[in-house]
């Protein structure tokens, strides 16, 4: 059995480039990852040599992308059948959230995963709730990576994705995430309570959870903006392999050369207004002064 050693989480908000830098660092030589088998299929370890497909040249980018190829994937689905509970969305996940006696059962599936793709190393992806000492307890040593996004583009892609609810409003039976400050409910009605701004209420939260772990765990956590990584995509890739303690090959490098970036900065105003987008930057820095002020308070 392969022990699962120094595993490599990213996290984020959503819709902030993750799924662009797990794909990335999935055609890394030395990391094993979940796919939609694993998603569908949680107990049969042995489909993730089925993941080996996703390096193979012979392979276009538009086919490996398609719903049924192994892919690299969130695969909630999976931490959820030995986790239960892993994948609520009403309160940010913990430690004390742990089944003691799952702990065991997933680090022997995760070894399965990795050994059936003969890789070393585990790269996963989680959005959201950064569940970062969640992890923590259940690989003591993983390392994480935390990409962060321009919070209009963040909006506007949540908002063009449409498969979640994240535009109905605090005060709505269809509010999913939990309990709201005080002080960030009253910004959101001063501000309108528009749809935009209950998605960018969602996202606030999110990142009030994302910072606050990657404060507990600084030593193990690396930061880097989405815009950065797409201006200097093979600097930052550097970065990034160097602090999880992964070598630099030249099959990667080339990857990296084959793959296509683009600056994307603006795309926000395909979808949003210059009114929508200034509401946004409103409601973010109204909250950051809040926090500033004392006056956020949540239980966790």
């Amino acid at each position: 059995m392969i022990q699962v050693k120094k595993p490599i989480i990213i996290v984020g908000t959503g819709r902030c480039g993750s799924t662009m830098l797990h794909r990335l660092l999935a055609r890394h030589p030395d990391v094993g990852w979940l796919s939609p088998f694993n998603e569908i299929f949680a107990g049969q370890a042995w489909l993730s040599a089925l993941s080996n497909l996703y390096r193979k040249k012979v392979f276009s980018d538009k086919v490996k992308h398609l719903s049924f190829f192994p892919k690299p994937f969130e695969a909630y689905a999976f931490w959820e059948h030995f986790l239960p509970g892993f994948s609520r969305r009403d309160k940010p996940r913990t430690a004390d959230d742990v089944p003691g006696e799952a702990i065991e059962p997933v680090r022997e599936a995760v070894s399965r995963v990795l050994k059936a793709q003969r890789k070393t190393r585990l790269l996963v992806k989680v959005t959201g709730w950064s569940r970062m000492s969640y992890f923590d307890k259940i690989f003591p040593d993983a390392l994480f990576i935390f990409l962060e996004r321009e919070p209009r583009s963040v909006i506007s892609s949540w908002v063009q994705a449409g498969w979640l609810d994240v535009t109905s409003g605090p005060d709505s039976d269809r509010w999913q995430w939990g309990e709201v400050p005080a002080a960030y409910h009253q910004i959101w009605k001063e501000l309108g309570g528009v749809p935009v701004l209950s998605a960018a209420l969602k996202v606030q939260l999110d990142l009030d959870d994302i910072r606050r772990n990657a404060a507990l765990y600084a030593k193990r956590c690396h930061t880097l903006q989405y815009e950065d990584l797409v201006l200097q995509p093979k600097k930052h890739l550097r970065e990034i392999t160097g602090f999880c303690g992964l070598a630099w090959p030249d099959e990667f490098a080339r990857l990296l050369d084959a793959a296509n970036f683009y600056d994307n900065r603006n795309k926000w105003k395909n979808y949003l207004s210059e009114d929508q987008g200034n509401l946004i930057l409103e409601f973010f820095q109204r909250a950051e002064t809040a926090k500033l002020r004392g006056q956020y308070a949540i239980s966790i």
